[in-house]
Formats: structure tokens, sequence, C-alpha cells
């Protein structure tokens, strides 16, 4: 299993997240008892211009933009991972745990990469 360090920024303040390679994971808090819940799995090339696209007018996923607009109380964990192929393992690791409800597409047919998930839960 890979050990991420994993680090959280609280959009729409995306000043501390790196212009590096990594995973993320957007999540939102539930009002009834407080607990984040994944909502959406990623990986990006620059985690700082990806966490900026999300929320912004150029977003292409019209749910998970749909979500954001809500002003949901929301965490952006990412972890710096520079490997494309370790990326694409650990989407599909996260994916398969959490089952978020905003992906629109399946994650990519690769080699499964365990790895450490911060304190988030599946969505109910």
């Amino acid at each position: 299993m890979k050990i991420l360090k994993w680090k959280i920024a609280e959009p729409p303040n995306f000043r501390i997240v790196p212009e590096k390679a990594g995973v993320y994971i957007i999540s939102t808090m539930q009002e009834d008892d407080h607990q984040f819940e994944v909502k959406y799995i990623g990986q990006a090339d620059n985690l700082h211009g990806r966490a900026a696209e999300h929320w912004s007018k150029h977003e292409k996923n019209d749910k998970l933009k749909a979500h954001i607009a809500e002003k949901y109380i929301m965490k952006f964990n990412y972890a710096e991972v520079e490997s494309r192929s370790d990326r694409d393992g650990m989407v599909l690791y996260m994916s398969k745990i959490f089952d978020p409800p905003l992906n629109l597409n399946a994650p990519p047919d690769t080699d499964l990469v365990k790895c450490t998930v911060p304190g988030v839960r599946k969505y109910k």
C-alpha cells in the first residue's frame, strides 16, 4: 500500500495547492452529522490548476458545478503523486471504496494501487 501525505485546502482558497501532479478528493460536510462525504475523486498533472478549474465557470461537469454552487462546506484533499500510472491506479482504488456520485466517467482501466485515504466517508 502506498502511503500518501494528504493535505487540505478549503475552497475557493487554493493558494497552498502546488502546481504538481497528484490525486484529490472533493468532499462536503453533511448538515445532519457534520461528517465529510466523498463526492468526487480525480487526478491531475497540475493540482493547483485543476482545483481552480473546478471552482470556475469553466467546469465541464454540470453535476459537480451545480453541487459547488450550492455553497456546501467543502474540502479539497490532495496528495502529490508524480507517476501517471500510480495516479490512475489510486483513483480506481478510491472510486471502488467511495463510489463518488459526481464522477461522470469510470476510472481508467489500470492496475489497482492501494493507498491511504483521508478522514472522509462514502456517500450514503
